[in-house]
């Protein structure tokens, strides 16, 4: 055994990560260091498979996801430099692709919001992808030479199912209706198709590529379809949670087993995506990278780490918290709280009047604080957000729900006049960037409250493994690192009438 193979063997049990958040963490730290974009080009690092339009494009949503709002728009912008002027996208041979162009689409829908004036380049990039799909459905591009792999072997066809998503979500978003008859015409076209959803090895299908077009039936509303080739994958995983890269081989794609495991966790099939993701976490490299492939025999991009890797991995890991919580929300999570409780008192204490103001509940769950001061300020405009949207199918029908992480709040700077979060940063896969998060949504002068549980107080509940629990001051000088003057005290929750300890509230106001 020589080789890279012995390298990647040794390193997998010599300094390999095996904590999800600490895997989450250096994989985001890997994303932030390989697309950095300097003299209008993204620098090509060594040991690296250079990241494209493509990889970029939808790289952008998940780094979004986790925090790197700036680097998304970066990257975003980046993106319409390279823009060819028929809208398209070019694959790393300078040639124009329908796919790329398509995953280039996903990136400028993240970030729209934001940055307005990049609508223009998303619907040229529509354009040029509704030119690419034909009357009858097919979705055609102008090359598939970059579809070959060392071995002669072609990546399948079946994989521009990933092209259909984002123009449906386009066509939505921006109100037009024939990106979305594009996507539909292309999904009957598809559904023709008898081996649509067969994981064979006589079709020469990928992990990788059989991952992009489950993810696509269940982004497309093809539940049944995304099953069935699911169920497949699923007789394919061996005991330690790895899928084979193809149907007979022993090595897997790194990518492929995530993206697997991401479309499961978006059907809701949590066991089998949970053991695919736990086997990716034992893979991950010292970097917080992955090689395209691993084990005896892997063939694909099996010396150089991937952004795409990283990207579906991630994606992984943020559908498992979300999916937690759908599980969840019957069983820990209540619609109601005393209004004595000693929580309730200090939002409503600090806050004071809420009337004709903008709140928004982070993390509200089910929406048991936002009732409250619903009852107390019915001229306030109140918004809830939460990851889960089980949850928020429980808030008040007058509050404005928000489906999204902690992370990426999806609101303009400046738009609340008052945050507040209650037992929601410890569920935070990154507490600082959360913080920071809350207070870029906060107008000058505002007022943000965070009530969570004492890190001194460890050991009084039982708790899941990526609960975590705060160091009063640590919480207080994030807070003033983005601009809060923050202090905090503690406070009483339940039915005590004195602060045990457990609970501390750290308030202030953002500066002007």
């Amino acid at each position: 055994m020589t080789g890279p193979f012995l390298r990647k063997t040794i390193s997998r049990f010599l300094g390999k990560v095996r904590d999800e958040k600490v895997a989450v963490e250096k994989a985001v730290q890997w994303a932030k260091r390989v697309h950095r974009v300097k003299d209008g080009k993204i620098e090509i690092q060594s040991g690296i498979h250079p990241p494209s339009q493509e990889t970029t494009g939808y790289m952008i949503p998940t780094l979004y996801n986790f925090g790197e709002r700036d680097l998304a728009i970066e990257l975003a912008r980046w993106e319409a430099s390279c823009q060819g002027e028929d809208g398209s996208s070019s694959a790393v041979d300078g040639v124009p692709y329908t796919f790329d162009t398509a995953q280039v689409i996903r990136g400028y829908l993240a970030v729209l919001d934001d940055v307005p004036e990049l609508e223009g380049n998303l619907r040229r990039a529509c354009e040029f992808v509704v030119r690419n799909i034909s009357s009858d459905g097919e979705v055609c591009t102008p090359s598939y030479d970059l579809w070959q792999l060392p071995d002669g072997s072609m990546l399948h066809e079946y994989g521009n199912l990933y092209v259909l998503p984002p123009m449906l979500q386009a066509g939505r978003k921006l109100s037009e209706k024939k990106y979305v008859e594009a996507a539909t015409r292309g999904m009957d076209c598809f559904r023709r198709k008898k081996d649509l959803v067969e994981f064979k090895p006589e079709l020469s299908m990928l992990s990788h590529y059989f991952g992009y077009m489950m993810e696509a039936l269940v982004d497309l509303g093809e539940f049944e379809l995304a099953k069935k080739g699911l169920a497949q994958a699923a007789v394919m995983q061996k005991a330690n949670g790895a899928i084979p890269a193809y149907s007979g081989v022993d090595w897997v794609c790194s990518t492929g087993m995530a993206q697997l495991a991401l479309a499961w966790y978006k059907l809701g099939h949590r066991e089998p995506a949970d053991r695919a993701l736990a086997y990716l976490v034992t893979l991950q490299n010292v970097s917080g990278g992955f090689y395209g492939s691993y084990g005896r025999g892997a063939a694909y991009f099996q010396n150089l780490e991937i952004n795409y890797a990283v990207k579906f991995f991630l994606d992984a890991c943020y559908w498992k918290i979300k999916t937690d919580f759908d599980l969840e929300v019957d069983v820990e999570y209540l619609t109601s709280i005393d209004e004595g409780d000693g929580r309730v008192n200090e939002i409503l204490s600090f806050l004071g009047d809420l009337n004709a103001k903008c709140v928004v509940d982070v993390g509200c769950g089910k929406g048991r604080f936002l009732r409250v001061l619903k009852s107390r300020f019915p001229k306030a405009s109140l918004y809830g957000l939460d990851i889960s949207d089980e949850m928020l199918r429980s808030c008040p029908p007058e509050v404005n729900t928000i489906c999204a992480s902690m992370l990426n709040i999806k609101q303009p700077d400046g738009y609340f006049d008052c945050v507040y979060s209650v037992e929601a940063l410890e569920h935070a896969v990154r507490i600082e960037l959360a913080i920071k998060e809350m207070v870029r949504v906060l107008k000058p002068g505002g007022k943000i409250i965070i009530i969570d549980k004492n890190n001194a107080k460890a050991g009084a509940l039982q708790i899941k493994s990526w609960e975590q629990w705060f160091d009063a001051e640590g919480v207080a000088n994030l807070l003033r690192k983005y601009g809060v003057n923050a202090t905090f005290k503690y406070i009483t929750y339940d039915q005590w009438a004195t602060p045990d300890g457990l609970f501390i509230a750290w308030e202030g106001i953002k500066a002007g």
